[in-house]
């Protein structure tokens, strides 16, 4: 029957017909079941991740209910006016956030991909009893606006305050854990539903596995058999890209791109093996932003990353250019490497462009600023025979222009290494002398006042007895204290230590002031103004019998910073002085605007001002600038009659200097003071 059947054409072609017909109808079968299980399973993921979604805004919620009580509690103890500012800030914000999710919960959210509840019991948690979620966070965020409002009292607030934490506590985290209960017996029906169809379409599937495994199965597996030669080829090509990556980042700088001072040691050992087998030289020259670290503070560190990044950019442009190659050594430390030694012209000639590239502005979309370099250079053979010693010695060249200045260069010499190990040598035992109270003492130079010849206060000087090498000047190891962090002991040491003695002369009714150095260190890491009062109230001195003096350099360098601290310790009452004025650049706008009350001229006019009309007539020009702004004028560096007189007949106010006497320990300023209770006059004084 069935030779008969496809020896008739006609049935042939009916066969054919039915054979088509099921074919499509079994494709179609498919992917009807195929489309109904994607849009269901699609439908109830989407709903999970709704959910997941809902359940982390919940937990967030809880979260922020903790914290703007955390914040409420530190905005009502809070004294400071700036930090009050800013946790108040913070406390807004964190109350807008609060309220702005409650709304994505309760009225769903585009923004947030929130739908809105459907849930029947979803909504009545939200707006029925006995939980009505939303009438107790409306509750929470109107209490917790009212702590933020300075027209209400301490004691509203503070009811305000305890209603938001029994709120926060024991209201809105029971029923946002209710709220999450719910939402989780609703995802577990939704997926009791889905395995119900998963069954439905399971059967439906065994029917038509066959025509799948004639019509569908094959091709997917010659599909699947290419994707897996793609998947293996692509592999590959993540194992190349992979060491790439790890070669890079081993022998990289991250931030610059340039060269890490690993790969750099290696390029210049590369280097003087070269050297030795073509009898050649070549330079290492080490650079080093000028205060960096104060320019990295002030604008933050991601501006200081852009600042290293385009000044690296220029000296690798730089160094291309002259046939030599760049690394960074660490933080705003760079070094070129020259292959050849350049003749000593075309040397100046670079250092001269080195010097022009990184003075330009540096321009971005964030800040404008110039910025200078220090420079050492190292030559082989004759300053190292291996790439450490001559990184070492570039570095060691390069040290030493920072601590002249900045914005130079210097050779390296022999003698740099043993000033960079006397350095390191007193450090070490500069923290020994904090610990041993015999090593530092306080030495007193009198200040005269100028109409009257009379003393009319002292200056606290630092002194370190050296158990060996005896006194050690300041000059030697002050600069060491500020660069390794010790100035912050040291001043502590000295406020107490002269505060104490200060307090000890008013004992014995000695009427004086005293003067005492401050570090702008001080000032940016300690709380030096809560400081100094607890210490003079602790000793029951008056603030305004103290007189805080900052160098004039450091506080136009870092004023937008210190500016706070100089207010707070001028309000306290404490008398604020500009020491080695003159030598800083201020301008008429900037000393206006600080709380600085005495203005010290430095000793450098004051020598000069004898022999050079100039410099006499820029002292006279400080005096009368800080006349007119109402400032005390002290003279510094006060060595003869002629120039006593000179800053007398100038209108200068004060004095101080070896004409009337050199730093002196306690005991013979104490004996002085007592010879010398009213007047003390520099003309009637015998010897140095």
């Amino acid at each position: 029957m069935h030779k008969a059947a496809y020896t008739n054409p006609q049935q042939q072609r009916q066969h054919w017909r039915r054979s088509t017909l099921v074919y499509v109808l079994a494709l179609a079968f498919i992917g009807l079941l195929s489309l109904t299980s994607h849009f269901l399973v699609q439908s109830i993921v989407n709903k999970q991740e709704a959910t997941a979604r809902v359940v982390n805004l919940a937990g967030r919620q809880r979260m922020l209910s903790q914290r703007i009580t955390l914040f409420a509690s530190e905005l009502l103890t809070s004294r400071q006016n700036y930090a009050a500012e800013i946790l108040r800030d913070d406390y807004l914000d964190a109350i807008n956030t609060l309220e702005k999710v409650h709304l994505a919960l309760l009225n769903g959210s585009k923004e947030l991909h929130i739908p809105k509840p459907t849930s029947r019991d979803v909504v009545q948690i939200f707006t029925a009893t006995p939980i009505n979620l939303d009438q107790r966070i409306k509750q929470f965020l109107s209490q917790a606006r009212r702590i933020a409002n300075p027209a209400l009292s301490l004691d509203e607030r503070t009811n305000a305050f305890e209603q938001i934490k029994a709120t926060a506590y024991y209201d809105i985290v029971g029923s946002l854990d209710t709220l999450l209960f719910q939402y989780q017996k609703d995802s577990e029906t939704a997926i009791r539903k889905l395995q119900n169809y998963n069954k439905i379409s399971l059967l439906g599937m065994i029917i038509t596995l066959i025509v799948e495994a004639l019509f569908i199965f094959r091709p997917l597996l010659l599909s699947l058999y290419r994707r897996e030669q793609q998947y293996l080829k692509l592999l590959k090509e993540m194992d190349s890209e992979i060491t790439e990556r790890v070669r890079f980042q081993t022998f990289t700088d991250s931030l610059t791109g340039l060269l890490n001072r690993l790969s750099l040691l290696e390029r210049i050992q590369t280097s003087i093996e070269l050297a030795e087998r073509d009898k050649g030289n070549f330079v290492v020259i080490s650079v080093g932003i000028d205060r960096f670290e104060d320019m990295n503070n002030s604008l933050g560190h991601d501006k200081g990353d852009e600042l290293l990044f385009s000044i690296a950019h220029r000296l690798q442009k730089l160094a291309n250019g002259s046939g030599g190659f760049i690394g960074r050594i660490t933080g705003e430390e760079f070094a070129i490497t020259l292959e050849q030694r350049k003749s000593n012209m075309e040397l100046m000639r670079f250092l001269r462009q080195l010097s022009q590239s990184i003075a330009n502005p540096v321009q971005t979309e964030h800040f404008c600023i110039q910025v200078t370099a220090s420079v050492g250079l190292a030559f082989y053979p004759d300053d190292g025979l291996s790439a450490r010693e001559l990184l070492m010695h570039a570095n060691q060249a390069m040290r030493i222009a920072k601590d002249e200045g900045g914005n130079c260069f210097r050779f390296f010499q022999p003698a740099m290494t043993t000033y960079m190990t006397r350095r390191i040598k007193l450090e070490q035992e500069l923290r020994q002398a904090l610990a041993d109270p015999s090593q530092l003492r306080l030495f007193y130079q009198p200040k005269v006042d100028l109409g009257s010849g009379s003393i009319i206060g002292v200056e606290a000087l630092l002194r370190w007895q050296h158990p060996e090498e005896g006194m050690i000047s300041p000059m030697e190891f002050i600069p060491i204290a500020e660069d390794s962090g010790l100035i912050l002991d040291l001043g502590d040491w000295v406020l107490v230590q002269a505060l104490e003695q200060l307090s000890r002369w008013q004992r014995e009714g000695v009427a004086i002031g005293m003067a005492i150095n401050v570090s702008v260190k001080q000032l940016l890491h300690r709380d030096l103004c809560d400081r100094i009062l607890a210490l003079s109230q602790q000793q029951d001195i008056a603030p305004d019998a103290v007189q805080l003096e900052i160098t004039e350099t450091h506080i136009m360098n870092d004023m937008g910073r210190i500016i706070a601290a100089l207010c707070a310790l001028d309000k306290a009452g404490f008398t604020l002085a500009i020491d080695d004025f003159g030598t800083g650049h201020s301008s008429l706008s900037r000393l206006r605007d600080l709380p600085v009350k005495v203005l010290k001229i430095d000793k450098s006019f004051v020598k000069n001002a004898m022999r050079d009309k100039k410099e006499a007539q820029i002292v006279k020009a400080i005096i009368d600038m800080g006349h007119s702004l109402d400032k005390t004028i002290i003279a510094e560096g006060i060595e003869t009659q002629e120039q006593m007189q000179l800053l007398t007949e100038l209108g200068c106010d004060e004095g101080q200097g070896y004409l009337f006497a050199r730093p002196m320990p306690v005991e013979e300023l104490d004996l002085l003071l007592r010879q010398n209770a009213q007047y003390w006059h520099p003309k009637d004084r015998v010897g140095p």
